[in-house]
């Protein structure tokens, strides 16, 4: 058994800690359905490692347009980190 794809994962700075803020925003009877979401979007862009900026830009290609404005200020609060890039995982480059 594989286990979840966000077990085979590397989580940099506050990642994981970012994360569990978004499910926790999720009502409960959808937090199974964003989890598969945010799986299959880790494996369609071949992501290893979880960093914050790479975090932030799946919230904004994902989110709802209430969630980025009410959850995203809080998950930029959130990063320990200045100027990381995301590249180094994707090779996207749009931006919201």
């Amino acid at each position: 058994m594989r286990g979840s794809v966000l077990d085979n994962v590397t989580w940099k700075g506050n990642s994981k800690m970012m994360y569990k803020a978004v499910m926790s925003a999720v009502p409960s009877i959808f937090r199974s359905i964003i989890k598969r979401e945010i799986e299959s979007w880790l494996v369609e862009n071949s992501v290893k490692v979880v960093t914050e900026a790479l975090l932030l830009k799946m919230f904004y290609e994902k989110a709802p347009k209430g969630y980025k404005q009410k959850l995203g200020p809080k998950l930029e609060a959130m990063k320990t980190t200045r100027g990381e890039s995301e590249e180094e995982n994707t090779d996207s480059g749009d931006e919201e």
